[in-house]
């Protein structure tokens, strides 16, 4: 995953909403699907937390609630040597932080109208019905196997039929548990907001002369430029330059500033002139042209105009040059006079080139041709290596796509078997129940001891005496935490019993982390009839018997993979422990039994004094394995407990080592759970475990109320 030449799809999500923190899941870049390289890259979920620019310290939580859950992630214009992505120093698994990277939030931007398309399937003319599912700024729609768009998802309009296009489509299983095909499109980097940087001089070409004068211009007019006089605001000093020779120099005239002009201490000697016989003859015509004579002249003398013969062969050879037709016949007699080949031949080459160079500079200049044709092999050869990729690319996802429906087609028939398999189990089940049932009246009431003997003997079933109560598990489903807390909070609405997020967490951990829960209310018929309805919303009531009898056995057939739980709710003081069965105790005084005094267990609080109705509403089975999931959260560090609650167990009564360890283990699982963290995990453990062992002692209860006042619920029950 190239995260600084590509660009990101992200999914953003707020992990802590009291806390206000944001972490990203990268899920697909133009090269494929990044979730299991984002895994192996930032450990342990894949995702890299979001930490405030400086720039944005006041805006950032309002912008990254306002981006939406899919954005984009961009690398492509910050340096290496910014550093965007840092090792979290806040890393603490145990703590609840298991992201061990950050991000800076100026990386993090909402989806740009290019690069990822998502691909809804459906028909073109519902294109405004289709809009409201898409993630992407634009989409297409797929209909029978042709894609139309893109469209606007803000302001959808009925789409035309796409162009034919090469570019990837991705399935991505994204984490709010769909999956959704996206389509990429590679843009270049230049077009993403990229920093406008300075352009470096470009080289001179091999075997290319440097050109530094007007060709247009004469060398006449060429000087007459050159020869400007000395620019008034030059970094001149304001002193007078040195002398060299013992005669006085005049004084520089007008303010000058900067460096002092020397006169050069190297004496340069006037140049030669190529040709002294054209020079001479030049200048005595000029002479003899523009100046009168300085010897008298006889009177009478004559005087004529002396033609310069160079001046008139330059004009008429410029005059000729300037016919096209001419210049053939023109350089052909200038070739044939004697001595011009050997004029115009050193000409022809730089100053001072020597044959040796000239037959270097012809061959670098074949080396530059050559060089200029591989540049555009390789570059063919790039595009080439680059259509191939993408086709090669689009042949694999093609056949990863037709494997993976292929895959998805088995699983779906493996599920309905499996929703078969349990529907069928179900009703053997019940088959079976009915069966046993008719069996234990028959062996209670109507048979005698001998045909008790007999099922003995055949096998069916061993004589129980007393009356039972059998407990049946069913194959239940895995229910995530929320719908859980969810099913119980409306559970009780519905019986008009008020329940908050807290109350239905700590009750539903009782269940998972301790055999035995205690239940008190001021009215024991009251919370019996409130837990059958939550017991019937979850879909447990096959495993649900209430014992009021010392002739009741409590029976618990033997649970399938992924069964519902085994309840039992006794009013009887005495505790006999049964493996895999959950105990639940309706008594006032519970704390009083000598069971409860050896080996405390929690006491669930109830202020329920109205009259419950029975709103026994069956939901679908929920597993035991849903409870005990749970339970998976970080372990409470040593640390954090001893600090948080040493204070108060040092004057309270002292727990079992059991209790200890169940009241620690549900602190940690209901942190993460309950809305205000880990002091609200604590306020329901303190008076589930604490609070009924002091109740009674007034001298415990003075020394408890100042160590809890900023526990709200504990600090109240006291």
């Amino acid at each position: 995953m190239n995260c600084d030449k590509e660009l990101v799809l992200v999914y953003l999500e707020e992990d802590n909403i009291a806390r206000a923190y944001f972490r990203v899941r990268p899920l697909l870049t133009i090269s494929g699907d990044a979730q299991e390289e984002a895994v192996r890259l930032w450990p342990d979920h894949g995702c890299l937390r979001i930490v405030p620019d400086r720039n944005e310290q006041h805006t950032f939580k309002e912008r990254m609630r306002a981006i939406g859950p899919y954005c984009m992630m961009n690398l492509t214009n910050v340096p290496p040597e910014a550093n965007k992505i840092r090792t979290n120093k806040n890393y603490h698994p145990d703590h609840g932080e298991c992201n061990q990277y950050i991000l800076y939030s100026d990386t993090v931007y909402p989806l740009p109208e290019h690069t990822f398309f998502q691909v809804l399937d459906g028909k073109a003319d519902d294109f405004a019905s289709l809009a409201p599912q898409a993630i992407t700024p634009l989409f297409f729609i797929r209909e029978d196997g042709a894609l139309h768009g893109p469209v606007r998802k803000d302001t959808p309009e009925q789409p035309s039929a796409a162009e034919g296009t090469v570019e990837p489509l991705y399935s991505i299983a994204c984490p709010d548990g769909q999956t959704r095909l996206i389509l990429c499109r590679e843009t270049p980097v230049e077009q993403i907001e990229a920093p406008v940087n300075p352009q470096a001089d470009e080289p001179l070409p091999i075997g290319k002369p440097l050109q530094i004068l007007d060709a247009s211009r004469d060398f006449e007019e060429t000087l007459k430029d050159i020869a400007q006089p000395l620019s008034q605001s030059a970094n001149l000093l304001h002193e007078a330059p040195r002398q060299e020779a013992p005669q006085p120099r005049p004084a520089p005239t007008g303010g000058l500033t900067g460096t002092p002009l020397y006169r050069a201490p190297l004496r340069t000697s006037v140049p030669q002139p190529k040709n002294k016989l054209q020079e001479v003859v030049s200048s005595q015509w000029r002479i003899a042209r523009n100046e009168p004579p300085a010897d008298p002249l006889p009177a009478g003398a004559a005087m004529n105009n002396v033609v310069n013969p160079v001046e008139t062969a330059c004009n008429s050879l410029r005059a000729a040059w300037q016919l096209p037709e001419s210049r053939a016949q023109l350089v052909d007699f200038l070739f044939s006079l004697d001595g011009m080949r050997a004029h115009l031949e050193p000409a022809a080459g730089a100053a001072g080139t020597t044959p040796l160079q000239k037959v270097l500079l012809s061959r670098l200049q074949d080396l530059e041709a050559e060089r200029l044709t591989a540049l555009v092999q390789l570059d063919k050869a790039k595009s080439d290596v680059d259509t191939f990729r993408r086709q090669t690319i689009a042949r694999l996802s093609e056949k990863a796509k037709a494997e993976s429906d292929a895959l998805a087609k088995t699983a779906a028939g493996l599920e309905e078997r499996i929703d078969a398999l349990k529907l069928q189990l179900n009703t053997l089940t019940e088959q079976r129940d009915s069966l046993l049932r008719t069996v234990d009246e028959l062996t209670h009431q109507a048979l005698p001891e001998a045909l008790a003997k007999a099922l003995t003997d055949a096998a069916m079933t061993a004589p129980v005496h007393g009356i039972p109560l059998r407990m049946t598990s069913v194959a239940g489903t895995k229910t995530a935490a929320n719908e859980l807390l969810n099913r119980v909070q409306s559970a009780s609405e519905a019986c008009g019993v008020e329940m908050t997020r807290n109350a239905c967490a700590a009750l539903l951990l009782l269940l998972a982390v301790s055999p035995r829960v205690g239940l008190s209310a001021p009215s024991t018929a009251a919370a019996s009839t409130w837990f059958k309805n939550v017991v019937h919303a979850l879909g447990w009531q096959s495993g649900y018997a209430v014992q009021v009898s010392t002739e009741q056995v409590p029976l618990a057939a033997t649970r399938p993979a992924d069964g519902t739980p085994h309840l039992l709710v006794s009013t009887l003081p005495t505790y006999a422990p049964m493996s895999g069965v959950t105990r639940l105790f309706l008594s006032k005084t519970i704390p009083n039994s000598a069971a409860f005094e050896m080996d405390p267990w929690p006491i669930y609080p109830l202020s329920i004094t109205a009259f419950v109705p029975a709103v026994e509403a069956d939901g679908s089975p929920v597993s035991a394995s849903s409870l005990i999931a749970l339970l998976d959260a970080p372990a409470l560090s040593d640390a954090e407990f001893h600090t948080a609650l040493d204070p108060i167990l040092a004057v309270a009564a002292p727990l079992s080592g059991s209790a200890m360890l169940e009241m620690r283990r549900l602190i940690a699982a209901a942190a993460p759970l309950m809305e205000g963290g880990l002091p609200a995990a604590i306020d329901w453990a303190l008076q589930m475990w604490v609070l009924p062992s002091a109740r009674g002692d007034a001298r415990i209860a003075r020394a408890l109320k100042p160590l809890v006042q900023e526990y709200p619920l504990t600090f109240a029950r006291l």
